[in-house]
């Protein structure tokens, strides 16, 4: 039987968390869109956009209600996603292992749980739904068993692209004979969390001999590490003598800096977000990230792009739109008069022109 979750009695807490021969364990913060820490994740966030694109053409071919896809966009773009750079000496020379990984269900789970079953309701407080959409949310990691997220999580290897020695997709691996011990939470699970899945990772690659220990691992997350994360990186770096820096992207910059940049003339708020006050980018790499990543799942992942049907039509052909319809110009009609618009969906006759 694999030993998927595991309790952290109190008494040990205190001895995992403060190492005394571990390497050091730092976390800073990412506020500003400085440098290409952004950049990295989306190009993490992109090959799981990918791979989602691949297993959907291939499994999900039949029409589905507008809701789905919503479901869809909103949480493949809100799941955490983490990127790890572990480097080591070998031989007397450098070598780089990069670990990406986003938290949640192995995909097909993830997939199954928002195409197949009853269609959420169109709105969260539609009197004719009875079933609540954010119920309907993709949150089978409660119900999902150890062996069989390690065995779906594996079976999904096919839908992944452009993972090999240097670059490896963190899988759910089971935690027999592990240092690390996630918590356990009642609707969650903590060995499905990114960063808990690159540190699995890593230690199994340290153990077999893929890579070897007492390396320094560089690690950028998309918010911010939980305690269990964090307890599981101090056992990491506590067993392997690794040293472990972990930026986390915020949501927000200090109320200090954000006014300082307002009052300086270089920033300015736009709906809540921080942007360039000239050219309106949005400067918090938060932001940055999430309008990518949003980005990037409507480009491959939106109805539109995948050629899907809404009742029998594709969606590029419905009749409706979410627009209301272009009225011309004045000039544009005869004796600056506005033509009558007809509804073709009634066969409404236009009235007598007088």
């Amino acid at each position: 039987m694999l030993r998927f979750f595991r309790s952290v009695p109190l008494c040990l807490f205190a001895t995992v968390c403060q190492p005394a021969t571990a390497g050091a364990v730092v976390f800073d913060t990412v506020g500003l869109d400085e440098g290409n820490a952004a950049a990295l994740l989306e190009a993490t966030s992109q090959r799981y956009v990918s791979a989602m694109q691949k297993l959907l053409s291939e499994k999900y071919r039949g029409e589905h209600r507008a809701i789905r896809w919503e479901l869809l966009e909103t949480s493949l773009s809100d799941a955490k996603l983490a990127r790890f750079e572990y480097r080591y000496v070998r031989d007397g020379r450098v070598g780089i292992r990069v670990y990406h990984a986003m938290s949640g269900d192995p995909l097909s789970v993830f997939a199954k749980s928002l195409f197949e079953g009853p269609t959420p309701g169109s709105t969260p407080t539609s009197p004719l739904s009875d079933v609540d959409e954010w119920d309907a949310r993709s949150t089978t990691a409660a119900s999902t068993g150890a062996e069989e997220a390690v065995l779906r999580d594996a079976e999904d290897e096919v839908y992944f692209t452009g993972f090999d020695a240097v670059d490896v997709r963190a899988r759910v691996l089971p935690l027999d004979d592990s240092v690390l011990a996630p918590f356990s939470v009642p609707g969650e699970q903590g060995a499905l969390d990114a960063e808990m899945k690159i540190l699995r990772t890593i230690e199994q690659d340290i153990v077999s001999g893929a890579i070897p220990a007492s390396g320094s691992l560089q690690g950028f997350v998309s918010s911010m590490a939980c305690s269990s994360c964090r307890l599981g990186m101090r056992s990491l770096a506590a067993a392997h003598g690794l040293d472990v820096r972990v930026s986390q992207f915020y949501s927000s910059l200090p109320v200090v800096e954000e006014e300082a940049a307002i009052a300086g003339g270089s920033a300015r708020l736009r709906a809540g977000m921080l942007v360039d006050a000239s050219s309106g980018r949005p400067l918090v790499a938060n932001d940055v990230l999430t309008a990518a990543r949003k980005a990037q799942i409507r480009q491959a992942l939106s109805p539109n792009s995948m050629d899907r049907s809404s009742r029998g039509m594709l969606w590029r052909q419905r009749s409706f739109r979410l627009m209301p319809p272009r009225l011309p110009p004045v000039a544009e009609t005869s004796e600056g008069r506005q033509p009558y618009l007809r509804n073709p969906d009634i066969g409404e006759p236009p009235p007598p022109q007088c």
